[in-house]
């Protein structure tokens, strides 16, 4: 939920240019400056929190609409996953994608172009990758059966409207396109077969559908990269294992991993989400009731386990996220919770 200032800049930015703007990138941005000038003025006693308001509340107001900044730049590469060292990409391994919680076989570098965060996933029968910033979104995925796909829900906003498919080709490769819209936007979907056995889809924002296979046929599939999130889970219920992997990352001078989730599950169709993301700046840990291993955990209503590992907020999903197992089961998950030591170096995870 935003914060009463993201409600102000929404109000302010909206009369101003006419429309509905997000101000998600524009409040990151000024909280950054906001964590640079907290630096810059620790010598500083009187008057520095009225100095700190003034100098925030100028650097949202000021910042230029298409996302300039003068804060250092952080390379696109802050949104990719490490190099998965000698496997292969999924034309020479079809029957591997989606199978395998912990790698990712394709690579999609010309498609973080404008993004700010990037969420990866694998497992479950699909790979999958989302760019979204102020420029550019997009969101690729790859399977093994054009049924997976049709199981996924599409993120990217449109009118629900789609249009008539048209033949395509996708490199040298035959597919189908068709679009829907989004305000003055087209929302392009292309949908192919990069080698036998495979299916790739790409949602875009595109002028074109020229434009949406051009961009389309930058993914490459030569390649690997590990998934990885910054902490293992050791213990588990019998007959469970890692199904699926996701992790955000976002591009912030201050550290790029925003959440990471591990899907736990069985044969016999239970499964759970345990996530952890960093927790709230001044967010104080908050105790708990229950035994998880070494860990204090909580009660988020009655289907959410929830504890503090610090820097992060750990918390294991039993329903919605999950089905099947019981508060025990989330307690001995929870219990074998190993943080990284490393927050900010994902090639170690």
């Amino acid at each position: 939920m935003f914060s009463d200032l993201d409600q102000r800049l929404t109000a302010t930015l909206t009369q101003r240019a006419g429309g509905d703007i997000d101000p998600t990138p524009i409040v990151e941005q000024a909280r950054r400056r906001g964590r640079r000038l907290r630096r810059r003025r620790r010598g500083f006693v009187a008057g520095g929190a009225a100095a700190m308001c003034v100098a925030l509340t100028a650097a949202v107001l000021t910042m230029p609409i298409d996302g300039s900044t003068d804060d250092p730049i952080v390379p696109v590469s802050a949104l990719m996953l490490p190099e998965a060292a000698g496997q292969l990409g999924a034309t020479a391994r079809p029957e591997d994608v989606g199978a395998d919680p912990d790698t990712v076989h394709f690579s999609t570098d010309s498609l973080a172009d404008g993004a700010e965060y990037a969420t990866w996933r694998a497992g479950r029968g699909v790979e999958s990758v989302e760019f979204r910033g102020p420029t550019g979104q997009a969101r690729f995925a790859l399977a093994r059966t054009v049924a997976a796909l049709d199981e996924l829900q599409q993120t990217l906003s449109s009118a629900g409207r789609p249009q008539a498919r048209t033949d395509v080709r996708v490199g040298d490769r035959p597919g189908v396109a068709w679009f829907d819209t989004s305000g003055d936007q087209k929302l392009w979907f292309v949908r192919w077969q990069p080698g036998d056995g495979l299916w790739a889809q790409l949602d875009t924002y595109a002028g074109s559908r020229d434009e949406a296979t051009a961009t389309a046929s930058r993914v490459r599939f030569d390649a690997a990269h590990r998934c990885v999130v910054p902490f293992r889970l050791e213990s588990l219920p019998p007959g469970a294992r890692v199904r699926e992997c996701s992790v955000t990352f976002g591009r912030s001078e201050h550290g790029n991993f925003v959440k990471g989730s591990l899907v736990v599950g069985d044969d016999g169709g239970r499964w759970l989400t345990v996530r952890a993301q960093l927790a709230p700046d001044g967010d104080k840990a908050r105790s708990g009731d229950l035994v998880a291993g070494p860990y204090r955990a909580r009660r988020q209503g009655s289907d959410v386990l929830e504890m503090t590992v610090k820097p992060c907020v750990v918390e294991a999903f039993r329903k919605g996220w999950g089905q099947g197992y019981g508060e025990s089961d989330g307690l001995v998950v929870l219990g074998g919770y190993q943080p990284t030591r490393d927050l900010d170096r994902p090639d170690t995870w």
